[in-house]
């Protein structure tokens, strides 16, 4: 009985959760009320189904056709996008599972390119083909409008994918590593940097009469210091919150990717994000896996210290060059050396001296 309460519970905040996020990304819909470059849900519904497995499915679905009933779309139309938005999370998650191996898909650069391709790029055309195909079958959206109609459905969702989705993953997925009073003010730094440099660019701060200069990629400097700084944690809370004030200053008809139509606007924008998103975790995933390389060679490095250490025997080690690079302390008692005054120097020290022209 509890069991069955807390998956209702999941599903029916899962539901509330998409509608109110579908709802805030109709607002921005241009081409057609039912198809907007911004769209939260799509992230939201993989990192649920992700966490929470296939069985939660119905908050996706429910929450996408109260989203469409409630907008412009039939009963008919809006089963059948509820549909389309339902497979796409499943069939994102699958291949998330499948080729990436688990929710947390940001551990190595490799990863990030098949999340990217699979989970951002292929599955997101489930939805947007399901979607305009009803729209148009239904005689909600005329067909010579299909193409427009698509690309933008398609793009917000992949945006979604690849900047709201891995948000989730890894904050809800990953532990965050404690924290001391130096790292506090370095976040709370970094996202002054994010807010000033997203403002700059996006908000015209200085830049405010400049527009065919490419000054969006200013934006790219505090997403790769917080990729530095604090890993995949960094990366992706300063791509999200990068984002959402390039939206506001994109509708507002500021920053470089403002011109006088807000779709082509928008899907400019959300393009870019997208690229530089991926760019930011990647960046975070090579650090991620430098570190891990890192620590393994320094637990080898620990294990065969000990190993030598532990031998009943003295062992001298040299390198190419005949210099001696480890001395355990066997060696140390059998020579009367201690290592720190051998490293570095050649094996003939330890001969005799009436030996060595031999």
């Amino acid at each position: 009985m509890k069991r069955r309460l807390v998956y209702l519970i999941t599903v029916g905040a899962l539901c509330a959760v998409y509608y109110y996020a579908g709802k805030f990304g109709l607002s921005l819909a241009v081409v057609h009320p039912s198809a907007s470059v911004v769209w939260p849900p799509t992230g939201i519904a993989l990192a649920a189904v992700l966490f929470f497995g296939q069985r939660v499915w119905p908050g996706v679905f429910f929450g996408a056709f109260l989203v469409n009933i409630t907008t412009a779309g039939s009963i008919a139309t809006s089963v059948s996008i509820a549909l389309g938005n339902t497979l796409e999370a499943l069939f994102g998650a699958y291949l998330t599972r499948r080729f990436v191996k688990g929710p947390v898909a940001f551990e190595r650069a490799n990863d990030v390119v098949k999340f990217t391709v699979l989970t951002g790029m292929t599955s997101t055309m489930v939805s947007a083909t399901i979607g305009v195909t009803s729209l148009c079958l239904g005689s909600v959206a005329p067909w010579d409008n299909y193409i427009a109609m698509w690309m933008t459905w398609w793009l917000g969702d992949m945006t979604s994918n690849l900047v709201l989705a891995p948000l989730l993953l890894v904050w809800g997925a990953k532990p965050l590593p404690r924290w001391q009073l130096r790292s506090l003010f370095d976040a709370v730094a970094l996202i002054l940097l994010v807010f000033v440099f997203g403002q700059m660019v996006f908000g015209e701060w200085i830049f405010s009469d400049i527009k065919n200069y490419p000054l969006s990629f200013l934006c790219v400097l505090p997403l790769l210091l917080s990729a530095l700084r604090f890993g995949q944690h960094g990366a992706v809370t300063a791509s999200v919150a990068m984002s959402m004030i390039a939206i506001w200053g994109t509708v507002h008809e500021l920053g470089p990717f403002a011109v006088e139509n807000l779709s082509e606007s928008l899907l400019l924008l959300q393009a870019f994000m997208a690229t530089v998103s991926v760019t930011t975790l990647v960046l975070a995933s090579v650090l991620s896996e430098r570190k891990q390389v890192e620590e393994t060679l320094r637990h080898s490095e620990e294990r065969f210290r000990h190993i030598v250490e532990s031998a009943p025997n003295g062992i001298v080690m040299v390198d190419q060059e005949g210099r001696i690079a480890l001395f355990n302390s066997q060696a140390e008692r059998l020579f009367g050396y201690a290592e720190q005054e051998l490293l570095g120097q050649p094996i003939a020290v330890l001969i005799p001296w009436r030996y060595r022209g031999l």
